[in-house]
């Protein structure tokens, strides 16, 4: 029966979306486009992938990509776009800009508004907004414009609660210890693991109790925040605000906030129980730890229990949010998880933008999203067995391969693309890591996560305009001042003066803008 009422949803969606699959509908002879793509590391080549040699015999568009890796990106794109000549057609990847940018540049003419392209000439698209209203907000620049074609990926709660805390489980059998559950026991075990040869390797003085990294949104412990107040924002662009109520919070000037700093500090940092190199860690160096032969890291934060490696991930077991010296706590969670504004732009050299449109468009149907997200079928995927809830399955990746080489050399992720909830409830399931923190997020953080991130929202040229010109400052001492109460403490002297400061940088007026995008977009 499931089968059946996952083939009648395929079938309502080819019948929602008759036009695009007209014969005369996209163009007899073949047309080509200029497009920069970002590429990841693992990326393999552009031009060799499957699915977009199944796109280019659909649509009759050719893609002519120039491949800019990922390090280069971003000043290759601001390059180009400073000089305003010689653009391509289009930028495409998942994170082409981010939202300033994107304003800052449409507001200089160099993309093209879409509105109109998406009413005529995107079927899919245009069904896929008007049955989540939510994307449509989250792309509509303050103009009433959209600039940029998005990356939604609704799988589950895997993105709402970003950051999970993961603790081995190996060590703490050793030492006869459970997992924590309250700041007072998560300090008695990091004690412990620093105290103890619990690696077993004969050295008692490699053990690191817990790793983190500093402004690394899901890597930082901005989650322990929440145990005194709010849970801190790490996210770029988003930078420590949450919303309570309809208000706009800036955590770095909470009491909470204050109290944080101090009792990490006075319990963690200076007993050495959480590692000093986390402040000034990149995510690779952050990621490579514990590859050893023996594990070194008591405990972490992470998007998933994956991130610091295959080799050591069966000694952890994921750790709820844990209760604060007065008994509370808090997590916080993405109200905008799963969208990515920015994603496919069209700039103004573009001459032909409704045959590059209908291409686009071709991968909000679910079956063309399903194998760019998640390889071609045959490849990476394959029909479901018979009495299956869902239409496909995984094909098992090769020894040797982690899932993300299997699939990143064969497809290209994190690309344009929407698909929501009801897709992975009967189409295709989530991989394995989706379905583990989906779980972990489901069952040990949404409970407590009450600390609501400031959502993915654009906002106004001029708004975007005066931000750039007053967050500099303010980001600057804010994470200046967090990193040195946390590793040497100092708040409880420095606190007043700091708040002064922030204010003589304009600090109220970063709130206020903050606050009236938020009541625009939610009709405060």
């Amino acid at each position: 029966m499931k089968k059946l009422i996952s083939l009648l949803l395929a079938l309502a969606l080819l019948m929602t979306c008759a036009a695009a699959l007209a014969e005369d509908y996209y163009p007899a002879e073949k047309v080509s486009y200029n497009v920069w793509i970002r590429m990841r590391p693992m990326n393999g080549n552009a031009d060799d992938m499957e699915i977009f040699k199944i796109m280019e015999e659909k649509t009759n568009v050719h893609m002519n990509f120039e491949q800019i890796p990922q390090a280069d990106w971003e000043e290759k794109i601001l390059q180009n776009l400073n000089g305003g000549v010689d653009l391509p057609d289009a930028y495409y990847s998942g994170y082409s800009l981010n939202s300033t940018q994107l304003l800052q540049y449409a507001n200089q003419g160099m993309f093209l508004p879409l509105n109109d392209y998406i009413e005529q000439y995107m079927p899919n698209f245009k069904a896929k907004l008007e049955a989540h209203p939510e994307v449509k907000a989250a792309i509509t620049a303050p103009d009433g414009n959209i600039y940029s074609l998005p990356f939604c990926r609704f799988d589950g709660l895997t993105g709402q609660i970003p950051s999970n805390m993961f603790i081995n489980k190996v060590w703490l059998d050793k030492l006869n210890l459970e997992v924590p559950t309250t700041i007072d026991e998560l300090e008695t075990v990091l004690t412990a693991f620093k105290e103890n040869d619990c690696n077993g390797n004969g050295d008692p003085d490699d053990e690191i109790p817990m790793t983190f990294k500093f402004e690394g949104s899901q890597r930082d412990l901005g989650g322990l925040f929440g145990m005194f107040g709010y849970a801190d924002n790490l996210y770029t662009g988003q930078h420590h605000f949450c919303v309570d109520d309809g208000k706009v919070i800036y955590t770095p000037t909470t009491e909470g906030y204050k109290k944080a700093c101090s009792y990490l500090y006075e319990h963690f940092f200076s007993k050495g129980l959480i590692d000093q190199e986390g402040f000034t860690m990149d995510k690779a160096t952050y990621n490579a730890q514990n590859q050893g032969e023996v594990a070194n890291i008591g405990s972490y934060f992470s998007w998933n229990i994956f991130d610091l490696g295959e080799i050591h991930k069966d000694e952890y077991v994921p750790m709820a949010p844990l209760l604060g010296p007065d008994g509370t706590t808090s997590w916080g969670y993405v109200t905008s998880s799963g969208i990515e504004t920015v994603g496919l732009i069209v700039t103004k050299d573009c001459k032909d933008p409704v045959n590059l449109l209908k291409w686009a468009d071709l991968t909000y149907d679910d079956y063309y999203g399903m194998q760019l997200e998640y390889g071609c079928i045959g490849t990476n995927i394959k029909e479901a067995e018979e009495g299956s809830q869902f239409q496909y399955e995984y094909i098992d990746y090769p020894e040797g391969m982690t899932y993300d080489e299997f699939l990143f050399g064969n497809t290209y992720p994190d690309s344009c693309l929407a698909l929501f909830r009801d897709f992975y409830d009967t189409v295709l399931s989530m991989p394995d890591s989706a379905k583990a923190k989906d779980k972990i997020n489901s069952e040990m953080y949404l409970p407590v996560a009450t600390t609501k991130y400031y959502p993915t929202l654009l906002f106004s040229a001029e708004d975007n305009d005066r931000i750039a010109d007053i967050s500099t400052d303010i980001i600057g001492l804010a994470e200046e001042k967090r990193a040195e109460w946390l590793a040497r403490g100092g708040v409880e002297n420095e606190w007043e003066d700091y708040l002064a400061r922030l204010d003589a940088m304009g600090l109220q007026e970063y709130i206020d803008i903050y606050q009236k995008t938020y009541d625009v977009a939610f009709g405060q």
